[in-house]
């Protein structure tokens, strides 16, 4: 793979955002070690910034540190994951119930046509960035942004893993049933079928990804 080396004046957050790109397009596995002498000399800097890097990408979660080593990309608990499903519920569930009577006409139809590119993509960082769109919609007219916030940083860690260790083939027919489900039921003015079944959604994504941890997931 040909890298190419950043400017002498990058910063080391502009390096953490290379190295996450490169870990969310695969590059690097979970337990994968990135050493500090081979980051330095590929992307052209001292190990200061690489060093400065890596602790950035510990704080997200995304790597833990490897003393004198560098740093292994993270595998998330099932302890973890259950917590993120946990929350993700409670506040995607508030979002959902707050924008349902917002939706018209033309957030339907957008919603529609993010599904149906969601249903073609076939990577699997076309298909996270699909899903992410597709929700973002779903939640966008209940005009909460801090909630909106809240669960893009609920959804991260899940997403990174989700891009390693899953794929466009996972549940992808109920995947789609639901999301479709979804639609009708915001449609059709029907709060509690939109939150039983976003609740059915959220549980059967928490048990592939789940599954996925455990070495037993689809890919």
């Amino acid at each position: 793979m040909i890298t190419i080396p950043l400017a002498p004046a990058t910063t080391a957050s502009a390096l953490a955002q290379r190295l996450r790109e490169a870990i969310d397009a695969g590059r690097w596995q979970p337990g994968d070690l990135l050493r500090q002498e081979q980051l330095a000399a590929e992307y052209g800097v001292s190990r200061i910034p690489v060093r400065e890097a890596l602790a950035q990408l510990q704080s997200e979660g995304l790597l833990e540190i490897a003393h004198y080593r560098g740093a292994r990309v993270s595998r998330p608990q099932a302890a973890e994951i259950d917590e993120l499903f946990d929350l993700r519920q409670l506040v995607e569930s508030d979002l959902l119930a707050r924008a349902l009577g917002r939706h018209d006409q033309r957030s339907l139809r957008e919603l529609a046509r993010l599904q149906d590119a969601l249903e073609d993509a076939d990577d699997r960082l076309g298909w996270i960035s699909g899903d992410i769109a597709f929700h973002e919609a779903l939640y966008r007219p209940a005009e909460r942004p801090r909630s909106l916030a809240l669960f893009r940083q609920l959804r991260a860690p899940i997403d990174r893993f989700s891009a390693q260790a899953l794929g466009p083939g996972t549940r992808k027919q109920g995947w789609a049933d639901e999301h479709r489900q979804l639609i009708a039921a915001i449609a059709a003015g029907d709060a509690t079928a939109a939150r039983t079944i976003l609740e059915q959604h959220l549980q059967a994504t928490r048990a592939v990804v789940l599954a996925a941890c455990s070495g037993d997931g689809e890919r």
